[in-house]
């Protein structure tokens, strides 16, 4: 029996652990997949570029101004109101000293004339009567007072019909009309008819940032639309040196004339203030161009073909002037030298070749 009970405990544990090596197979997890490891390729960088070129360039002081003439007249009917009858002219016609250009509607003061004259006729008929019939001085001197009254009265009014006539003070071109100025319209006494302006002598006048830049005579040109009038300085504020020994009495006084400014004022009809600079016209520009905005340009300096390029593309790092090249696909950071600077470019002393590829972003 104990025989029997040893050999099924034997059968017994190895059928135990049997089934306990076949449970732990079960559970064991399947071995995962080696996978490649991932390639890493570069994107391709893109770059927007200029290439570097040769160009003229230059270094201006611009100023806009209005173009005036240094001889303007405005024409006016001095004595007398009226009702404009007649305009002569239009704007824009060329007129000589002496034309006419406006009436007034006297056609009332011209029944006026017409009568007195006829006064006047009557009186002197009665003093040669006088005369004839041997009357007394008396008679005839008091004949001649009447004469005397109407005529008057008759100078009076030839006065008023002259003064209804408006002619031209000088020569020059009528350049515009005043308010409300057409035939059949009121005008008062001294009120501006029309402007006439002498085109020969057109000027304007500037307030530069830096007065240092102009001198009398300097050269410069006027810019309408887009041609250029050759034009120079004819006044400017002079350069003084204020009394005193204090550092800040030393600089430039800039409001003090020219000793001759006050010639040149009653020459050319200008009056001049002391916050500006005065440009006349040396070639002839449009009539037409009186009252217009023009650019005064001066050429402080200037560079014939060279190589330049825009501002922006010039980096200043550590002290040193960059501009980045594309050159076999990369991007190189190449120092260069810089000559004449305007507001918006550069030029290219050294450091850049004519052809080279300039990065811009």
């Amino acid at each position: 029996m104990k025989h029997y009970s040893k050999r099924l405990l034997a059968v017994l544990c190895t059928a135990a652990l049997a089934s306990s090596m076949l449970g732990g197979c079960v559970f064991l997890p399947d071995e995962e997949e080696v996978l490649a490891a991932p390639s890493v390729q570069s994107a391709e960088i893109s770059y927007t570029t200029v290439e570097a070129k040769r160009k003229d360039i230059r270094k201006v002081d611009i100023n806009t101004a209005t173009v005036k003439s240094q001889n303007e007249y405005n024409m006016a009917f001095s004595e007398q109101s009226g009702t404009i009858a007649k305009i002569h002219v239009r704007a824009g016609d060329k007129v000589k000293k002496g034309d006419l250009l406006c009436e007034l509607d006297i056609s009332s003061l011209e029944y006026s004339i017409t009568e007195t004259e006829l006064y006047l006729k009557k009186a002197k008929l009665d003093k040669k009567v006088l005369e004839e019939r041997g009357a007394s001085q008396t008679e005839i001197d008091r004949a001649q007072v009447e004469v005397d009254l109407i005529q008057m009265q008759m100078d009076d009014l030839y006065a008023k019909r002259d003064d209804a006539k408006l002619y031209a003070e000088a020569d020059g071109t009528v350049a515009s009309f005043g308010s409300g100025i057409s035939a059949g319209n009121y005008v008062d006494k001294g009120q501006t008819v029309m402007t006439i302006i002498d085109t020969d002598d057109l000027y304007i006048s500037i307030a530069p940032d830096d007065f240092k830049l102009y001198d009398m005579g300097t050269p410069l040109f006027i810019e309408i639309g887009d041609v250029q009038y050759a034009a120079e300085v004819f006044m400017i504020p002079e350069e003084v040196v204020a009394n005193g020994s204090a550092e800040e009495d030393k600089e430039p006084n800039y409001d003090i004339f020219d000793p001759d400014a006050e010639k040149e004022e009653a020459a050319t009809g200008v009056v001049f203030d002391t916050e500006h600079v005065y440009i006349k016209f040396t070639d002839t520009p449009p009539e037409d161009c009186v009252g217009n905005l023009v650019d005064a340009v001066l050429v402080i300096d200037s560079r014939e073909n060279v190589i330049a390029i825009s501002n922006n593309l010039i980096k200043n790092i550590d002290g040193k002037n960059i501009v980045y090249l594309l050159k076999d696909g990369k991007k190189v950071a190449q120092d260069v030298e810089i000559g004449l600077k305007t507001a918006s470019q550069c030029e290219i002393t050294s450091g850049l070749s004519e052809g080279d590829i300039i990065i811009i972003r």
